[in-house]
């Protein structure tokens, strides 16, 4: 059996340094909280290897288990592992596939006869009844990670985090301080002493380890029919809410709102003003168009947007979602990094982990109000690559309506409704400008609609 360790041709940068040895000198439990595109994965994994190292110098057993949200982030981390000569068990989908190989492999370990037990697994497989039987098992002592750690932070999952781990590592690229609720808590409580390193964005741009970015905010109204649609949701949504006191913990109204959402996200205008940007877009590789996962009759939005390139701006683009397998996802990142694909449509298996630092813009069509979701987006854009000296990111953001008639002729509940949707957005837009190199340029913009809506 080989032996672990870490590969000749990496190189650690220092402050991968300071970060494992803020782990290992915690006793092996915490957190390290670090931009996305800084080495976040490889970074773990050498930290990993460093404790696992010495229990095989001494020879005693050790295993690790690696938990993460998505199959794409699990098949990608699997080949940076075995790099390392570590080969994981690899858990996901059917257990027909994976139960009896981890009970026996499980087994093994137990009883000493394996030095090592490697687990891989995704986050639905984790909570599986099975899967939880199998590590509740083992004896010997081992590290628990999970990557993008924020999605356990529930109810749910937080029980189900092994208790026998001896050693603790999560993983987050997503400025987790920012939110203290009682759940992202107890899963900090997990690890031991929360967050034991940080390595901010702003720090990784300043230090010339992230590409600096050009930041544009788009500006999107609503078709005549959407906004009659948009303005009937809203009022049924103040009505409701008006009846709950306030409260949005209501089925009806959580229906309501997620329609009105949804409206948003679809509209039909984003592909006009798209339509609008080919000069922008036509000529240029390393394009990637971020899309919401709608369906008009019987075309995902995805494919909408994918046609509008390949069509209509003659361009050279394919689909990335969870409907291609691993092979075709392969081949569109192989030939997107070659220029010969020259745009990318994206659902969500881009926003956390996939790394394809030849990027060199996003359109940013569909982005939920969950802060984790768009820092994320931002991250995968700013991976450093040979001649990329700067990103550009645009940002579509869906306003009723830009006529200033129309928005004077609006009664003041109208107003109020709209005002609550552009201070929702703000945090998105303040996120990404204020590290921008055009923040002024960005901010003014925004001002200039703002203006629109707040006018005595």
């Amino acid at each position: 059996m080989a032996q672990i360790g870490i590969p000749k041709h990496i190189t650690l940068r220092e402050y991968q340094k300071d970060a494992i040895r803020a782990w290992l000198s915690n006793q092996g439990r915490g957190i390290l909280e670090m931009a996305t595109g800084s080495g976040k994965t490889i970074t773990s994994i050498c930290g990993m290897v460093k404790l696992l190292e010495q229990f095989q110098n001494v020879g005693i057993p050790c295993g690790l288990i690696i938990v993460l949200p998505y199959k794409v982030l699990l098949e990608q981390w699997v080949e940076i592992l075995n790099s390392f000569e570590i080969y994981p068990q690899v858990c996901y989908e059917s257990k027909t596939i994976w139960q009896k190989k981890l009970t026996e492999l499980v087994n093994l370990f137990n009883k000493g006869s394996r030095p090592n037990l490697f687990i891989i697994t995704t986050n639905t497989t984790f909570a599986k009844e099975e899967f939880q039987d199998e590590i509740k098992r083992i004896k010997h002592e081992f590290i628990f990670c999970a990557d993008e750690m924020h999605h356990l932070a529930t109810k749910q999952a937080i029980p189900l985090l092994p208790e026998n781990a001896t050693f603790r590592l999560g993983l987050s690229a997503t400025l987790m301080s920012r939110w203290n609720d009682a759940d992202m808590e107890r899963l900090k409580g997990y690890f031991g002493s929360g967050i034991v390193y940080q390595f901010s964005l702003e720090r990784a741009i300043k230090e010339k380890f992230l590409t600096p970015y050009i930041y544009e905010p788009v500006f999107v109204e609503l078709t005549p029919a959407e906004k009659a649609e948009y303005y009937s949701l809203s009022a049924k949504i103040g009505k409701a809410l008006a009846i709950n006191k306030g409260s949005f913990d209501d089925e009806a109204l959580q229906g309501l709102m997620f329609k009105r959402a949804r409206l948003i996200t679809a509209a039909d205008n984003k592909i006009e003003v798209l339509r609008d940007m080919k000069d922008k877009i036509v000529g240029t590789k390393y394009n990637l168009f971020y899309c919401g996962d709608e369906i008009e009759g019987d075309e995902r939005y995805v494919e909408k947007v994918n046609k509008l390139l390949s069509f209509e701006f003659g361009i050279k683009s394919h689909t990335f979602t969870s409907s291609e397998d691993k092979p075709t996802r392969e081949y569109v990142l192989e030939q997107f990094s070659k220029g010969d694909i020259e745009a990318i449509t994206a659902i969500r298996c881009l926003d956390e982990g996939v790394d394809i630092p030849q990027l060199r813009r996003a359109f940013i069509l569909s982005s939920g109000t969950n802060p984790k979701e768009f820092i994320q987006r931002r991250g995968r854009i700013l991976r450093k690559s040979p001649g990329k000296e700067k990103a550009e990111i645009f940002d579509f953001f869906v306003v009723p309506t830009l006529d200033p008639d129309e928005i004077r002729r609006m009664g003041s509940s109208e107003l109020n409704i709209e005002r609550r949707i552009l201070n929702r957005e703000y945090e998105r837009f303040k996120e990404f400008a204020d590290l921008a190199l055009n923040k002024q340029e960005a901010y003014q913009r925004l001002m200039r609609i703002w203006d629109l809506y707040n006018q005595e």
